[in-house]
């Protein structure tokens, strides 16, 4: 049995996005064990393989970097919109940001509570070395909104830096059956959904069952996601 999960880039430049990639596969890919290092060979290890179940990458489409010196952020990337569309200033006393990084996730399933934003421990760049990440987990057979990349800045650090390619967080899909992605391309009336979803939060409802309970765009949802495969 397997699970589809329908995706989409909502960036301007979603056809440089690549689907989702196995953590496990990446992982076993770049590190080889072998039996002459026994004490190495964590790939028989079931607590570790079974924490990377159905844990996939995201991968940065962009190229970018943006500096903090006092009470001013700036960057020599891309223009000024750009910046405007894709960065949020949370709390500079916190270094507390949000690079705007669009991805949107959706299932046919009843449910599927999912992990956005967790911290790519298995990774060794940019994001690792200068980040925290605040994860949330939601359900994404319920719910109808896209991702953004939350962070701290760690101390010592005033510029966040990402390179195209990079893995900037995991998603992690809480079931044990497999996943089957499918693209699809985002449009007007999807974003329309996602926009009444989005109306719920001005006046927050405290519990995400409250939200799942108002949420009645599913076969809409589904039907135009349908017809936008790719």
């Amino acid at each position: 049995m397997s699970i589809n999960v329908y995706w989409a880039c909502l960036e301007d430049a979603w056809l440089l996005a690549e689907q989702p990639e196995s953590v496990s596969s990446k992982f076993y890919n770049t590190y080889t064990f072998t039996r002459d290092e026994p004490q190495s060979n964590i790939n028989y290890c079931p607590a570790f393989n079974d924490n990377l179940k159905n844990l996939y990458s995201l991968k940065s489409i962009y190229d970018f970097n943006f500096i903090v010196d006092g009470d001013n952020v700036s960057t020599d990337k891309y223009d000024q919109k750009f910046f405007d569309d894709h960065v949020v200033i949370r709390s500079l006393r916190k270094k507390f940001f949000s690079f705007q990084h669009k991805y949107i996730f959706f299932t046919d399933s009843p449910s599927l509570k999912t992990t956005f934003y967790e911290y790519p421990f298995l990774e060794d760049n940019n994001i690792t070395s200068r980040c925290i990440i605040p994860a949330g987990t939601f359900d994404i057979g319920r719910w109808f909104r896209n991702t953004e990349f939350a962070f701290f800045l760690k101390n010592g650090f005033n510029e966040f830096k990402i390179t195209k390619g990079e893995v900037y967080s995991y998603v992690r899909f809480h079931t044990e059956e497999s996943i089957t992605f499918k693209q699809f391309r985002y449009t007007e009336k999807l974003d329309s959904y996602k926009r009444d979803c989005f109306q719920l939060t001005i006046n927050p409802m405290k519990r995400l069952t409250n939200y799942y309970n108002n949420f009645k765009h599913k076969k809409l949802i589904l039907r135009e996601i349908q017809e936008n495969l790719l």
